[in-house]
């Protein structure tokens, strides 16, 4: 009765009814615990001044002795009802109807209730934290926390190492092929990142755990150790529920996922047999098979990701949405000299002009054809060099074609020499195609034949065109034919110089080349 009224006592001086509502509250936190948002101006006190005079009281407060108990009593002053808040026989603030949301379902009960409870728990926690010998206990169980945390982190590093190793050593190992396609490579880079992911999951998780634990070993911090464990618990309770909830969509993805895998297998084997000459396709041609193939299993790629695409988790979300712009745009700007290379290559691919193993010469380049890519033409030169021209320089340049290795058809050499009509064409018709005989490098089949290109005023110009059996060794296979077309007309007393008449020669000019020579192409 005697703190009741005292209690009255005190509150003759603050009139309830001149209550007013302040812009902006003052909370009041013992031992980091919030306890109470003064929110209300009570006979001119505004709420920092009512946090002053709280914590002023709160000072007078015994921490050693006998814990006193804090309660909550109803106040009523005229109409103005409110809820006093006291440790023992001590006021130490008022709730007044204008620091509570009327509107959200609260009450000055409630809240002092509220109040009361977390004020009580913190004033233990100063009684406690004051305790030398609780200090003591906590940091021994935070050292014995620590050293724990340290030792799994050296596991966790030391798994991790012996992880990777073995990871490497199946790297030396020959397999992991299904359907002719070695998965090793995919497979090893996959346990590399799961191992990434599980070790770092593992240390992140060890570091919560220590700093929880030892938070909540003393009695200032526990309130950090509580709100860091709820946020965990909160955070791992909205990634399981999104989850959860993306299942479906997830399900729904893969199985549009595998079945856009399964179509791009079956066609990739139809154009794959097109391509090794084990089937036929209408309008798909041996030359051009391998880009077809490409083309349509990237374009059954592009449809099945467009179609899972809505169902993947957090595809709808403004993160996801802005990544795909700034891919796209980058991808936009960047890609326009990939577009017209890539053009080119079709172009050159699908009118069948180049084709691997042809003889060419593009520009001042000549050898074999070894690849023909959707962005580049590679080839093979007498030099043992490999060029890659880009295709929009075999597209936009003359590409001369000497002839495919291909069905028994090698690539083509020719010979073209002027003889003056004073020698039988068939006499030249014949040493042509014996020095073309004994060449070693020209085909027997296809055989070598003679064409009179042009009958001009003073000779005949004859040409001489045989298949090698390299197309690589195409100008070495010329200079040698070249030879022994010299020797034959040499051995014959038929001048190869074309003639253009003053007078008759007297003598046929004819060169002198010893007989010795004629093997060695001098």
């Amino acid at each position: 009765m005697g703190a009741m009224r005292g209690l009255h006592a005190l509150l003759l001086g603050v009139s309830l009814a001149a209550a007013a509502p302040a812009n902006s509250g003052a909370t009041l936190e013992v031992a980091n615990r919030p306890v109470f948002t003064f929110r209300a101006t009570i006979a001119g006190n505004s709420p920092a001044d009512r946090l002053a005079n709280t914590r002023a009281r709160l000072e007078q407060v015994p921490m050693r002795g006998p814990v006193e108990k804090v309660e909550t009593h109803p106040v009523q002053l005229g109409d103005e009802r409110g809820s006093a808040v006291m440790v023992g026989p001590r006021l130490v603030f008022v709730v007044a109807e204008e620091d509570v949301d009327r509107e959200g379902g609260e009450t000055t009960e409630a809240v002092a209730r509220q109040a009361a409870q977390v004020l009580s728990e913190a004033l233990v926690a100063e009684r406690e934290q004051r305790s030398v010998r609780l200090l003591i206990r906590s940091m021994l169980l935070a050292l014995a926390g620590t050293a724990i945390a340290a030792g799994l982190l050296w596991l966790f590093i030391r798994g991790r190492r012996l992880a990777l190793g073995g990871i490497s050593r199946v790297r030396r190992r020959e397999g992991f092929r299904l359907w002719g396609i070695d998965f090793g490579p995919i497979i090893r880079s996959s346990l590399q990142g799961l191992t990434f992911i599980v070790f770092w999951a593992l240390v992140l998780s060890l570091v919560e755990v220590w700093v929880t634990y030892v938070l909540s070993l003393f009695p200032l911090t526990r309130p950090w150790s509580d709100a860091l464990l709820g946020g965990v618990l909160r955070l791992l309770e909205r990634v399981g529920k999104a989850i959860l909830a993306g299942l479906p969509d997830l399900a729904t993805a893969v199985v549009i996922l595998l079945i856009g895998r399964g179509v791009a297998g079956f066609v990739s084997t139809v154009v794959h047999r097109v391509e090794e000459g084990t089937g036929t396709v209408p309008g798909i041609y041996p030359e051009t098979a391998g880009a077809t193939r490409r083309l349509m299993v990237g374009a059954v790629w592009l449809v099945t990701i467009a179609a899972a695409y809505p169902y993947l988790p957090g595809s709808g979300s403004e993160a996801f949405k802005g990544l795909s712009l700034v891919v796209g745009l980058g991808l936009s700007l960047g890609s326009t000299g990939v577009v017209a290379q890539a053009m080119s290559g079709l172009v050159v691919i699908y009118s069948r002009a180049l084709s691997r193993g042809d003889c060419v010469r593009i520009g001042d380049i000549e050898g074999v054809v070894t690849e023909v890519h959707i962005l580049s033409t590679r080839v093979l030169t007498i030099q043992g060099e490999e060029v890659t021209i880009p295709n929009t320089v075999v597209v936009n340049g003359p590409v001369k074609n000497f002839g495919r290795a291909r069905a028994g058809q090698g690539a083509l050499v020719s010979a073209k020499v002027s003889i003056g009509y004073d020698a039988p064409w068939r006499q030249v018709h014949a040493m042509l195609l014996g020095a073309a005989k004994e060449t070693s490098g020209l085909r027997a089949e296809p055989a070598p034949y003679v064409l009179q290109r042009a009958l001009d005023d003073f000779y005949v110009q004859y040409e001489l065109i045989a298949a090698v059996e390299s197309p690589v060794d195409r100008p070495l296979v010329a200079s040698a034919l070249h030879a022994r077309i010299q020797d034959a007309f040499n051995a014959a007393g038929v001048q190869i110089m074309s003639p253009h008449f003053v007078l008759q020669p007297r003598n046929p000019v004819l060169g002198q080349v010893p007989p010795t020579d004629a093997g060695n192409g001098r």
